[in-house]
């Protein structure tokens, strides 16, 4: 799908969309992540949804943010079909007065309602407008996919872990969820979040746990929000029952207290009485630099191909060390049992990427997967200290582009013995 971006003021853009008669999707982003969403056919307004709601109202946001970047994206003929049968949305250019510091925050809204900026069907297009936003904008939020209910991690443009749900849940590998957005009977939603609500969330599944399903007969929550506070922690709690509901905490007072459900929002909080038959978990945050280190960016083909130069070099000494005919018949048992023979093939004893065009992120995947799964059939012949040695070269001589994809603790954790 054709996309690109603008940075300009965010009602300019409007009034030229109008008077170019543009046709297609203006996805706003706001200063601390959420986004608002309009839609044109010929330069009429047909529909307007965003992080927090629904309606023209959520054009008031464009005013309060002013600057900024806003993605272009066009609509497929199934789109425009269905948005030119809507009813026209009135807007008109208003000059108003500079807003002062002290009327955005009052204007801004009181409590938080977060909705997917984006619905889609799953598919290829759809899989790669997702991961074009994401990369773009440095979006941070999630993705929930329909109907298995897994849950597709980001933090500021960086895909970090997929999961089986909402906590208690499974790590389920990136892949498998990548498949789920790439073939088509399932569905999307995309929740692009503010920053620091991205944190609280993602602090659900890659965490310090403190507290594992206790139940909540047998803890009282009033106590533990004192501890809390006591102890100044900075992290969350995390009530999973009837009602889904995260307590953020800096430096032990309270932050946000959401609704955990396909909608997002603020409640009060919850008392001993209103939880019965629950499970509380208690989860530590972790420091924004080693939570990235979980991240892997999604690559441009320039980058990604200087990655495959390096990586090559290291299957070439392998080859070498144990024979091309061993390495062949190796790597094929590897690909064999994988699911990215699509991606990759063995050829003269060493793993060729099929093709440049199939998206960037998938064969960075692909990559480092298959590859970690030959180093383990590799290491009963030529030994782990010989792996070593040379994964130690890699790391050496690919560090400008294994630093620029942010990999190394990913390569380190997967290809290591």
């Amino acid at each position: 799908m054709a996309q690109k971006y603008i940075q300009a003021n965010f009602e300019k853009i409007l009034e030229k969309a109008i008077n170019e008669q543009f046709t297609g999707s203006l996805v706003f982003l706001g200063p601390n992540g959420g986004v608002v969403r309009v839609i044109f056919i010929e330069g009429k307004i047909k529909h307007i949804d965003s992080t927090w709601g629904y309606g023209k109202g959520e054009l008031e946001k464009l005013r309060i943010w002013g600057l900024g970047t806003c993605l272009i994206k066009a609509l497929n003929e199934k789109d425009k079909e269905t948005f030119s049968k809507m009813p026209d949305i009135e807007y008109g250019i208003e000059k108003k007065e500079e807003l002062t510091r002290k009327t955005i925050l009052t204007e801004m809204p009181k409590t938080i309602r977060i909705l997917p900026y984006m619905i889609l069907d799953s598919g290829i297009e759809s899989f790669e407008e997702v991961l074009g936003d994401i990369q773009d904008a440095n979006l941070s939020g999630f993705v929930k996919i329909k109907p298995s209910g897994n849950i597709l991690l980001f933090y500021k443009g960086r895909i970090l872990q997929g999961f089986g749900g909402f906590p208690p849940s499974q790590k389920v590998k990136n892949y498998y969820i990548l498949r789920e957005m790439m073939e088509s009977g399932g569905q999307m939603a995309v929740y692009s979040l503010e920053k620091n609500i991205a944190y609280s969330i993602i602090s659900l599944f890659i965490n310090k746990t403190l507290i594992s399903g206790v139940d909540a007969r047998l803890i009282s929550i009033e106590d533990l929000i004192e501890d809390s506070k006591i102890s100044l922690f900075n992290g969350v709690v995390w009530i999973d029952g009837d009602l889904r509901i995260l307590i953020d905490f800096e430096m032990g007072e309270i932050g946000e207290i959401l609704k955990i459900d396909d909608v997002i929002k603020s409640v009060e909080l919850p008392t001993t009485l209103d939880l019965k038959f629950a499970k509380i978990y208690k989860f530590g945050k972790l420091p924004e630099g080693e939570l990235l280190k979980y991240g892997l960016k999604i690559p441009t083909k320039e980058e990604l191909e200087e990655f495959i130069n390096a990586w090559n070099k290291l299957m070439i000494d392998i080859a070498n060390k144990v024979g091309k005919k061993a390495a062949q018949k190796a790597f094929e048992k590897v690909l064999k049992e994988s699911e990215f023979s699509s991606l990759i093939t063995v050829k003269d004893g060493i793993f060729r990427v099929i093709s440049m065009e199939k998206h960037t992120y998938l064969i960075l995947e692909a990559i480092i997967e298959v590859t970690a799964n030959a180093l383990s059939e590799l290491k009963t012949f030529i030994g782990g200290d010989w792996i070593e040695e040379k994964l130690k070269k890699f790391y050496k001589e690919g560090k400008e582009i294994i630093e620029i994809l942010g990999i190394e603790e990913t390569l380190r954790t997967s290809w290591s013995s």
